[in-house]
């Protein structure tokens, strides 16, 4: 106990606190379909999908996108000979989940694995070359439940789940961490509101970011609006009262149908942290495209 920071103490009983009041709730909740909705991912493109591998996060790829101020200190092991980053990109994601268990306490409870994996390809650069991706790898434990509560938001799932997050380098240019973390979920006809509070979880190994919770925070709050089943409307938000406005991140992403299912896809991003190697450098961000 003496080896615990006070404030990662407080950390591990706030995370510990919550735990046992979601998987109380859960245990106490009726029994539902298996949610098919998530703050991830809210529109159902096909409700009969026999898949077992499922799309996680928002599945992307954006031809243009734009960074106003490339982090040159942070790249400049790889910057060409040029010695110029280009504000031009090609951005993609993908990412997928996979049920490994269900009903393993409960008849609604399942347990998945996932993998989300982000890049910025210098595509239109004269050395077009990867300036940055962003690894990360997570397990999950969700609770769908069923309430019978008013009009307003009411509760609908918890998840609790560990996350790797990384650029896949080595040495002092690496920057990682590891997180437990909990996902409150709530609902109320179109709208969708997720709670994650998280802890910064430490293994023991040398640490090159020290500092990353001043930037990345200690949770995030995000909320979708499906829009008709067909548009959705995301805004998050990471660290602004935890740095009094001084270190956040927001976020606002429009995915709308364009001709079957070819579907478009806008983000905008502003802050600390668009990725993981740039968590300690303020950007603005923007991009159009496609998703998946």
């Amino acid at each position: 106990m003496n080896n615990i920071r006070p404030k990662q103490f407080n950390q591990n009983i706030l995370l510990t606190g919550l735990f046992i009041v979601t998987s109380g709730y859960a245990a106490h909740a009726y029994a539902d379909e298996p949610l098919s909705t998530s703050i991830n991912n809210s529109l159902n493109y096909d409700s009969n999908n026999a898949l077992l591998l499922e799309q996680y996060k928002d599945n992307f790829v954006l031809p243009f996108y734009y960074t106003q101020s490339p982090n040159y200190k942070e790249y400049q092991s790889v910057i060409p000979e040029d010695g110029k980053l280009s504000n031009y990109n090609v951005n993609f994601q993908i990412s997928l989940k996979y049920r490994l268990f269900s009903g393993i306490l409960y008849d609604n409870d399942q347990l998945y694995f996932a993998y989300t994996q982000r890049s910025n390809w210098q595509a239109y650069a004269s050395s077009a070359f990867f300036r940055d991706t962003e690894y990360e790898p997570s397990v999950f434990w969700t609770f769908p439940t069923k309430t019978t509560y008013t009009n307003g938001f009411h509760y609908v799932s918890s998840t609790l789940g560990l996350v790797h997050e990384s650029n896949g380098r080595g040495g002092e240019q690496e920057r990682s961490w590891n997180r437990a973390f909990i996902d409150m979920t709530f609902k109320k006809d179109a709208l969708t509101l997720s709670i994650k509070p998280w802890a910064r979880l430490d293994f023991g190994a040398k640490d090159y970011n020290k500092d990353i919770n001043s930037y990345l925070g200690y949770g995030r709050i995000s909320m979708n609006w499906n829009i008709d089943g067909k548009t959705m409307i995301t805004f998050t938000v990471r660290n602004a009262l935890e740095s009094s406005f001084s270190r956040g991140y927001e976020k606002v992403t429009l995915n709308f149908p364009i001709y079957k299912r070819l579907r478009g896809y806008l983000i905008f991003e502003s802050g600390y942290g668009i990725s993981i190697s740039d968590y300690n450098h303020y950007d603005n961000a923007g991009g159009i495209g496609f998703s998946f």
